[in-house]
């Protein structure tokens, strides 16, 4: 439904496609993932959850107690590396402040060189957009895809 929400101009549909971010970038699919559900979750898109869930997090090796924890702990879940961590923390910082203090910068820049932070902010500030859109549109999350866990 979102991309025929979207698809309803032209122009949107080719800078949406352009600047989706799912093609094959410097980070990893499965740090990739983490940012869109950590958005996800502390935005309360249930629509990018449910579809991220079902399409990628198989895939990516993020398993229900990991989902779980990016719903509900965040950095703090004992289920992460200290880079999963960084980075899952890297999306909260972003959210809350739209920056990151030294230290949390510092914190990220240890395991992930500039064009994968780049990458990180993009996502997230991306990920918001779609948020936008589809509460705009009030597009209801796809049938038979998951909520956020609460």
């Amino acid at each position: 439904m979102l991309f025929r929400i979207v698809g309803t101009s032209e122009r949107a549909l080719d800078k949406f496609l352009k600047g989706a971010l799912l093609d094959r970038g410097p980070l990893p699919i499965r740090e990739r993932e983490l940012v869109v559900f950590r958005t996800a979750a502390q935005i309360g898109a249930d629509y990018e959850w449910g579809m991220h869930a079902a399409i990628f997090a198989e895939r990516c090796d993020i398993d229900e107690t990991q989902l779980d924890a990016l719903a509900k702990q965040g950095d703090d879940a004992d289920c992460w590396t200290e880079a999963e961590a960084a980075l899952i923390a890297s999306v909260d910082a972003l959210i809350a402040r739209r920056k990151f203090s030294d230290a949390e910068f510092d914190r990220l820049a240890v395991h992930f060189p500039s064009d994968q932070i780049m990458e990180i902010v993009q996502l997230v500030g991306f990920y918001q957009s779609v948020a936008l859109i589809i509460g705009a549109f009030d597009i209801a999350p796809e049938p038979g895809t998951p909520t956020i866990p609460s």
